[in-house]
């Protein structure tokens, strides 16, 4: 074996092992994200072997990184930790509740009386569960995933009943839910089948 390639499969596995840990990500987890078994993070990180130029593209954005940062001769960054993590997805998710109440005061002031301005804050809901789902492809585990899609299927199902009941006088409109139970049961379908 020629030693720069020997010497890449060492700086790559330290570096994906101090990558993985400085996340608290298990070598399941990791392969999780990849849709690769943990025998094969296990591999690369003994050296025993070096994934495909893709897979190392993937690890590296999965740590926030450039392919050359997995290769070189040690680790260069501190990665984002969770805390860190945690605190830009509650602000990002501020941010739909910012421009609700920015959005309702504007509009109290030109029309008051004229709309149901409260129901901003109820479409915030949703839009905020559309950011949570974002972030949690990103940063967090499948179960963020499916309770932030949970999230926006019933939120959207609650938007939808507010509003009509707001303009419409439609008595049947609840059966809305039955809509958002069937698309939460499709939803848990969807999890089990790419958990297996």
């Amino acid at each position: 074996m020629p030693v720069c390639e020997e010497k890449l499969r060492e700086n790559f596995a330290r570096n994906l092992t101090h990558y993985r840990k400085a996340l608290s990500l298990t070598q399941t987890d990791l392969a999780e994200k990849l849709n690769y078994s943990d025998k094969s993070i296990s591999k690369w990180e003994r050296g025993d072997g070096l994934p495909d130029l893709t897979v190392t593209a993937q690890l590296a954005e999965i740590f926030g990184l450039t392919v050359d940062d997995m290769l070189a001769d040690k680790p260069r960054r501190k990665l984002m930790t969770t805390r860190n993590k945690i605190i830009i997805t509650l602000l990002s998710i501020g941010i739909a509740w910012l421009v609700a109440t920015v959005l309702f005061f504007l509009f109290e002031l030109v029309a008051p009386n004229s709309y149901d301005w409260w129901l901003l804050y109820v479409y915030a809901i949703p839009t905020s569960a559309i950011v949570g789902i974002v972030f949690s492809c990103i940063w967090w585990k499948k179960i963020h995933i499916f309770a932030s899609i949970s999230t926006l299927i019933w939120s959207v199902a609650l938007c939808i009943l507010l509003t009509v009941i707001a303009h419409v006088n439609e008595p049947k409109i609840y059966l809305i839910f039955i809509v958002a139970g069937v698309v939460q049961v499709m939803t848990i379908l969807w999890f089990l089948i790419k958990k297996h």
